[in-house]
């Protein structure tokens, strides 16, 4: 067993940390303020460098990055200083918004939206959340009614990642009510569709530049070819196939994480309190060790999924749970400490430390809450 990255691997992450910390970090605090996404010249950027397609194949335009690979781009970013709304919002688009279509889509709907991913022309969204459909997210009433040669689709889709932004939205929909959650479909659905719309961007407490929202739609008209997967498949296939990727995504956090622990070892080295440095107290030194300790761990249990992925052996739910599950414990002491050590400083926006505060609660909710994630683990080791 070897737990050494390649050279490729290492040079790979570098890269991107080195354009997370010119161009991403400089711009997280006002674009945390003012609730605004990656500008465009910038996203503009990460598209020819091949960071807007990470996990698409080369023959479409992609770099072609399987699933660890990808998992270190997205941590590395995160290392970098990025605002984690930022990094959320991308790895929605890139690794969300391509996975599904990927593993799913016919040739021609590969054809037709994965070079547009890559090139970062369509940005994306997943589409299961409703008002009253979160962690149970198989009560979905949106609805999807087969006429000729299209769908209708009717509903509200609420708390979308991208959702103020998006240009292609994967939305679930019930085709049949009578089979539960076997009667839900997948579908690809274009923000220029007749019937789409959105709701007002939303004013949140955390990851504020990851634009977030409500989508409408009214008899909005999806081609059939747009389907993606079997009728009746949505839920059961697209959804869940995707499981570990979803939990995956949520690896730019350990990269936020070290950018943490970075900041506050130079603090600490630096912070002069009774004639000495703060980090020759044993109750900061202590702090940190354990900033250290659980960020290694979570990134091996992350790393491991990855591996997994890469080498076919999914679905593996209680891996990819238990990585998420240990990921947000980690990360919400290690947004704590990071305040504390830091003191009141740590309270000030122009310290960053205290934007993590506010950004890790999304990992205690979205992609399935800390209590679904233990229920998915309970479940399967008793079932097992």
């Amino acid at each position: 067993m070897d737990f050494a990255l390649s050279l490729d691997q290492k040079g790979l992450g570098k890269d991107i940390q080195e354009f997370s910390r010119r161009f991403l970090a400089p711009i997280a605090a006002e674009c945390d303020e003012k609730q605004e996404f990656i500008p465009t010249e910038i996203w503009n950027q990460m598209a020819c460098l091949g960071y807007c397609g990470l996990p698409i194949p080369l023959e479409y335009g992609g770099a072609g990055l399987g699933a660890l690979d990808t998992l270190i781009c997205l941590e590395a970013a995160g290392k970098g200083g990025a605002a984690a709304g930022h990094l959320l919002s991308w790895a929605v688009s890139t690794v969300l918004g391509s996975i599904p279509i990927i593993k799913f889509g016919t040739p021609e709907q590969k054809e037709l939206y994965l070079p547009r991913i890559a090139n970062g022309e369509l940005i994306c969204a997943f589409c299961l959340t409703e008002p009253d459909a979160g962690s149970d997210a198989g009560s979905i009433r949106t609805r999807a009614e087969r006429s000729g040669d299209y769908y209708v689709l009717n509903g509200t889709k609420a708390f979308i990642t991208n959702g103020p932004i998006a240009d292609l939205c994967l939305i679930f929909a019930v085709t049949d009510p009578d089979r539960g959650s076997e009667g839900i479909s997948a579908f690809l659905v274009e923000s220029s569709f007749p019937g789409f719309s959105r709701g007002k961007q939303l004013d949140k407490m955390g990851i504020r530049c990851s634009p977030t929202g409500d989508l409408i739609l009214r008899d909005c008209l999806v081609p059939a070819a747009n389907r993606l997967g079997p009728e009746g498949q949505g839920f059961k296939t697209v959804a869940h196939h995707t499981l570990e990727w979803e939990r995956a995504n949520f690896s730019f956090f350990l990269g936020v994480m070290e950018y943490n622990l970075q900041t506050c070892i130079k603090y600490a080295r630096e912070r002069i309190q009774f004639k000495r440095p703060i980090a020759r107290f044993q109750a900061i030194r202590h702090m940190l060790a354990e900033m250290r300790v659980e960020l290694d761990a979570a990134r091996l249990m992350f790393y491991r999924i990855g591996w997994m992925i890469d080498q076919g052996l999914v679905p593996a739910p209680v891996q990819a749970s238990s990585a998420k599950y240990f990921l947000t414990r980690a990360l919400k002491k290690n947004a704590d400490y990071a305040v504390q050590i830091h003191g009141a400083n740590g309270m000030m926006k122009e310290y960053p430390v205290e934007r993590t505060l506010r950004d890790y609660k999304i990992a205690e909710i979205g992609g399935g809450t800390t209590q679904i994630q233990l229920d998915i683990i309970a479940g399967n080791i008793i079932k097992s």
